[in-house]
């Protein structure tokens, strides 16, 4: 099943595989804003290490789960102009320039993965890499 939510903006794919580090310094599925970053260990696709402020309610929520819930989901790039970062993670993750990431369930749009949580995390400013060549976002007016 394919589905979607408002506002709309955002490009989102279910990933099949993910290594390295990413720091979601935005907002955060159940903690709204941040005001310290939450830096995430991925291997094989998993999360294997949190690091920040939250790091222990995190690992305690996702715990309660299991390994799925440490599933790297979703990998989204926000592109909507006139939304805000306001710590409701499904206005949030709109956001131009911004990239998301979430932890858990993404067998509603063409993940494998079931997991009964769904958690994003966002990232205002991304620098990303794909295959270690670095690639820009650009949202020019």
């Amino acid at each position: 099943m394919q589905r979607s939510n408002l506002p709309a903006g955002e490009l989102y794919i279910a990933p099949k595989d993910a290594n390295g580090i990413f720091v979601v310094d935005g907002s955060m599925s159940s903690f709204g804003l941040l005001d310290s970053p939450l830096e995430f260990t991925v291997k094989n696709r998993y999360v294997t290490n949190i690091r920040g402020k939250h790091a222990l309610e995190l690992n305690s929520i996702l715990d309660k789960v299991g390994k799925k819930a440490r599933n790297i989901a979703e990998f989204g790039i926000g592109i909507n102009p006139k939304a805000k970062l306001i710590g409701n993670v499904l206005e949030d993750e709109k956001v131009a320039g911004t990239v998301h990431i979430a932890l858990g369930d993404n067998s509603t749009f063409g993940g494998d993965v079931i997991a009964g949580i769904h958690l994003d995390g966002i990232i205002k400013e991304p620098e990303l890499f794909v295959d270690g060549e670095r690639f820009i976002l650009s949202f020019d007016d």
